[in-house]
């Protein structure tokens, strides 16, 4: 029997307290899921909020992530109708950029979840819905509901101030900080001050009782970072995949020229 709806093994992960690793692709190669499945990563985002990545090529990825059994993310801008074309699609999570009021975070629960959190519009037809196979309507919204991992990014100045009513809103598992936007907000300012803003938002996000997500800014300064993301209470680590690669495919190199 296929499951109506798949166990999202990356928010059983979360919920039990473990460390979740996935791999930020950033083109549209599902040869680069399935190698992120293969390595072991718990999950794949899909950057579509700066990459030119078409629904067409998402929905490919996402088939490839469910072949190799990996969390499928999708990473868009606020669109309400995107967000629900790629949840019918089959998406199991979404990570949404600059959430920086109440109104932002209350707007993208009620996109993307049916009730009595939100107001998702109800479609079962397709792949997501396992084409209106296998389950009632309302045990099906229920499992969906209970099984997407809905990321709100904080990356805005404007944000700081509202913290606590902005993560007071029910539906929202993750938080995921974005330092260089913010840093742009703040008028970019040195370094200090905005590691002060982050560590601000991280603690707010741990009060809350939601999951904290960042991702490596430079893969190849590895060992500050994740000492910085543990001591911030980071759960949830984005490895960008093409980072990865040139920074090993520079290490090889360096070393087959003798010069590593």
């Amino acid at each position: 029997m296929i499951n109506v709806v798949r166990v999202n093994k990356t928010k059983q992960a979360l919920k039990a307290g473990k460390p979740t690793v996935g791999a930020i692709v950033a083109s549209p190669a599902p040869e680069l899921v399935e190698i992120a499945a293969v390595a072991g990563f718990d999950f794949v985002t899909f950057d579509a909020e700066h990459e030119p990545l078409d629904d067409a090529q998402l929905v490919d990825l996402i088939r490839a992530a469910d072949a190799f059994d990996i969390t499928p993310i999708v990473r868009v801008p606020k669109d309400p109708d995107r967000l629900l074309r790629l949840l019918d699609a089959g998406a199991q999570g979404v990570h949404v950029p600059r959430c920086s009021s109440v109104e932002d975070i209350r707007q993208l629960v009620e996109c993307t979840r049916f009730h009595p959190l939100g107001r998702r519009t109800f479609y079962r037809l397709g792949r997501g819905g396992n084409f209106s196979h296998g389950l009632s309507d309302d045990e099906w919204s229920r499992q969906a509901n209970d099984e997407l991992l809905v990321i709100a990014m904080i990356e805005e100045a404007q944000a700081l101030p509202q913290l606590d009513a902005m993560l007071a809103v029910d539906g929202i598992d993750a938080i995921h900080i974005g330092p260089k936007d913010l840093w742009q907000s703040m008028g970019m300012p040195p370094k200090a001050q905005v590691d002060q803003a982050i560590q601000q938002i991280a603690a707010a996000v741990l009060r809350s009782g939601k999951k904290l997500s960042m991702q490596f800014a430079a893969i190849e300064e590895l060992g500050p970072q994740i000492a910085a993301h543990r001591a911030r209470g980071v759960t949830m680590t984005g490895v960008p995949l093409l980072g990865l690669l040139l920074k090993e495919s520079s290490a090889l190199l360096r070393t087959l020229r003798g010069s590593g």
